[in-house]
């Protein structure tokens, strides 16, 4: 095989540091793999001294079988694992530990959840509860992974004192019952390395020559448990590209490559220029993008086709004509002969596509799902809204009412609810001499009975200006710390796809309807298709079409982006998206995103 000057450069380093600075389709697997065999085949060293690291353990085994490939099968005994594989061995050897003590996502889920409703927490006053309790987890890592005591971390879910205290009630289950977690797992190891001089010589000796792949998704506590098993030695070879780091929610942080130089004096670094997947086209597109982040190692990107391949930026009137266009170009491509499954859709969020699978599922067009789909219709907001329109309806229930009667407040109380079957003209003479609650429960009464006259998508607007729903809303996420604007989008799109049904019946199919879809969907996951994923499951991957969706301000950059941190952040994550395709780049700007106006992304805006 032939490299390049830089590649050949670091394939032959031995000794001391070097990084390894891996643009996008740059060969970096390739470089980790041949430096190893020439390790072993030109330089003597040890299988057995020689430790690989990766970030998935997918990631592991194709590096393994790749090496395997190149050595023709040699029985070299060289160690391939994830972080978490390494710090687990480490710990599990002194500490005599097995598998048993690692605990399940889902098993810690249910634990928290147990933990919620022991204190008697209302978590769905935060938000969705399946979506409440996977950010207070996520969370909890953030908190492990950056070295961060309890005491200093401020939850942008959950009141301060609310999320230390569950923090530390889950601590001490986890605790109680001799169980760990993947964070803890760096903990452990982290506490054992420095507090057991003879351990971690063992460590140093027995790893002599460290590589660390993807070092750009690393965190701060597994970067300073490398600096501990690299040791005096130092030969620590990490490969990365700042510009691909896209993973601050799980810890990463980039700035950790700008600290590698820093913390080792000599470092030597090489940079992989060269993209062999992407057309010169996509290659320039892309570098022209994220050149404008100010805190990176800067790269001189170039494209190692002579093809230019396809740009192609679609100014569209909306989401309508997004999907149309996207399927009409899946289909010619097909047409032509790029297979689905070489098709991506890339998008910011995971509900961006709920439409888009809809109506491929309609046309028979096979696609895969990186992530299940939320359904917009079991979003506590939405529920609210239409548990309102079934109470108008005539689902009396005590369950139904018990959602709506204080939203907004009536202060009609829950001892007032008497039959299974709630009659309001009851209720009305239950309020006694309260005329305030006497007033609530006719104007209540009168508000349902306008309800029932109403087209569905009159009625949400009525129920969200006329009845008070969103004034409710608002109060509700200020005394939560919650983000109103985030609701009234989730309400903007119920009201976009309902606004064509002609009555609450067909409303209700269309819902039906669509939650068999969702169900449907379940068995896309495996399948052979286009892939439907998200930006940040897209990274690793290569496609020969790619089609991002709705490149517009609020999404790409996504709304919740402020500083300029999020911002380089958001733009590197639009980056990894555009360097996922080889031949063909569809970038959509929608004018309007759930009837409302959209500015094209300001990462299109750069200069030629």
């Amino acid at each position: 095989m032939k490299f390049g000057k830089e590649q050949t450069s670091a394939i032959t380093h031995v000794n001391g540091p070097m990084m390894v600075i891996a643009g996008p389709g740059s060969g970096k697997t390739t470089v980790i793999t041949h430096r190893v065999k020439y390790l072993i085949e030109n330089e003597d060293v040890s299988p057995t001294e020689i430790l690989v690291i990766t970030f998935t353990k997918a990631a592991a085994n194709e590096m393994e079988s790749r090496f395997k490939y190149i050595t023709k099968g040699q029985n070299y005994n060289v160690r391939f694992g994830t972080f978490h594989s390494v710090f687990f061995w480490i710990i599990k050897t002194a500490y005599n530990l097995n598998n048993s003590v690692v605990i399940s996502e889902n098993e810690k889920k249910e634990l928290l959840l147990n933990i919620i409703k022991s204190k008697n927490i209302d978590i769905e006053r935060y938000g969705n509860r399946d979506d409440v309790l996977n950010n207070i987890l996520s969370q909890i890592s953030i908190l492990k992974s950056d070295m961060i005591n309890a005491d200093d971390y401020y939850s942008h879910d959950l009141p301060e004192d609310l999320f230390r205290m569950i923090y530390r009630e889950l601590d001490r289950e986890m605790v109680r019952r001799r169980k760990i977690d993947f964070d803890d797992m760096m903990v452990m190891c982290y506490r054992l390395l420095v507090e057991r001089a003879d351990i971690l010589k063992s460590c140093q000796n027995l790893f002599k020559y460290i590589l660390v792949d993807e070092f750009q998704d690393s965190c701060r506590l597994q970067y300073e448990i490398l600096k501990l098993l690299g040791g005096y030695a130092d030969n620590v070879f990490v490969v990365g590209d700042d510009d691909q780091s896209v993973y601050s929610f799980r810890g990463a942080r980039p700035e950790i490559m700008q600290s590698f130089k820093n913390d080792y004096k000599n470092t030597e670094i090489v940079r992989l220029e060269t993209n062999f997947r992407c057309d010169r086209k996509i290659t320039e597109a892309a570098k022209r993008v994220i050149d404008v982040n100010k805190k990176r190692f800067v790269k001189n990107l170039v494209a190692k086709s002579t093809d230019d391949g396809v740009v192609d930026i679609f100014r569209i009137k909306n989401e309508n004509e997004e999907y149309e266009n996207v399927i009409h170009q899946i289909r010619a491509h097909y047409s032509q002969g790029i297979a689905y499954e070489n098709q991506a859709v890339l998008y910011r969020t995971n509900s961006q596509p709920r439409r888009l699978a809809y109506r491929l599922d309609k046309l028979n067009i096979p696609y895969t799902l990186s992530d299940s789909l939320p359904n917009i219709f079991e979003h506590y907001v939405i529920k609210g809204i239409l548990d309102y329109i079934r109470f108008a309806m005539g689902d009396n229930s005590r369950e139904i009412f018990l959602h709506i009667m204080n939203k907004p407040t009536r202060y009609i109380s829950r001892n007032m609810l008497i039959e299974d079957k709630v009659d309001l003209e009851k209720l009305l003479s239950r309020a006694g001499t309260k005329d305030y609650l006497y007033d609530n429960i006719y104007s209540l009464i009168k508000d349902l009975e306008l309800l029932k006259k109403m087209r569905p998508a009159a009625a949400v607007n009525y129920i969200c200006k006329g009845i008070g729903y969103e004034e409710f809303l608002k109060k509700h996420c200020e005394e939560n710390n919650l983000d109103f604007d985030d609701l009234m989008d989730v309400i903007d799109e119920f009201s976009y796809m309902i606004k064509d049904c002609e009555s609450n019946v067909a409303m209700f199919e269309m819902i039906n309807e669509y939650a068999e879809s969702l169900e449907r969907n379940k068995d896309h996951v495996k399948k052979n298709g286009v892939k439907l994923m998200t930006m940040h499951s897209s990274k690793g991957l290569e496609f020969d079409c790619v089609y991002l969706l709705d490149a517009v301000e609020t999404v790409c950059p996504y709304k919740k982006a402020k500083s300029d941190w999020e911002i380089e952040e958001e733009r590197r994550m639009f980056y990894v998206a555009m360097t996922r395709a080889r031949h063909f780049l569809y970038i959509y700007v929608p004018r309007e995103l759930s009837g409302k106006k959209k500015e094209m992304s300001r990462f299109l805006n750069v200069p030629k």
